[in-house]
């Protein structure tokens, strides 16, 4: 399928609102991957492809992953659409969009919670999702002035911003959130060592 398939396909299958937020999450990522040099078809696609699950309901994800025999943790499961999307946006952009490539692959799984050891096109793609022009939340501007100068400390700030949320809601925290955070802050601890 090429990108203009693609954006025909998610256009008639997605919310307007969330097809926006789409576009969105792509234009910011182009935009770090050129200031990161990174792999921008990869990029591309990943930012295109990261929600392309998002029309479906919890009911129909579950489904989707039992039909395939994959296993969603069960705090994924209890925390629903919101993180489940990723996992099965992953093998959607793979059966309906023909995207083989690994780190395409596992930058639209990622793009919620993030993972240990991510990769430039995952933590930009992570990050776009989270700060792109649409989005209107307190302390959504110093983030999207911080990503472009520090990529890390921008993923860490957007992680911790979660996570107070979620705390201040009393909501289900998937410990994988909290693995990747971590696993930022013990690199970002070496390499002061290291200086």
């Amino acid at each position: 399928m090429n990108a203009e398939e693609i954006l025909a396909k998610l256009k008639s299958i997605l919310p307007e609102k969330r097809f926006r937020h789409t576009l969105g999450v792509t234009d910011t990522a182009l935009k770090l991957a050129r200031i990161y040099s990174a792999d921008k078809e990869r990029v591309f696609l990943a930012s295109l492809l990261h929600d392309c699950a998002k029309h479906m309901t919890d009911e129909e994800m579950i489904e989707f992953l039992n039909k395939r025999n994959i296993e969603a943790a069960p705090v994924m499961k209890a925390i629903g659409g919101n993180v489940l999307h990723a996992l099965v946006a992953r093998y959607l952009a793979q059966e309906e969009y023909g995207i083989e490539d690994p780190e395409i692959l596992s930058a639209i799984e990622c793009h919620t919670l993030g993972k240990v050891g991510m990769t430039l096109t995952e933590k930009i793609v992570f990050i776009s999702d989270y700060i792109e022009p649409g989005r209107k939340f307190e302390g959504v501007e110093v983030l999207q002035k911080l990503a472009p100068k520090n990529l890390d400390e921008a993923v860490v700030a957007a992680i911790r911003s979660t996570l107070m949320y979620l705390l201040s809601e009393n909501r289900l925290i998937h410990p994988r959130l909290l693995e990747t955070r971590n696993d930022f802050l013990i690199k970002k601890a070496s390499e002061e060592k290291e200086m």
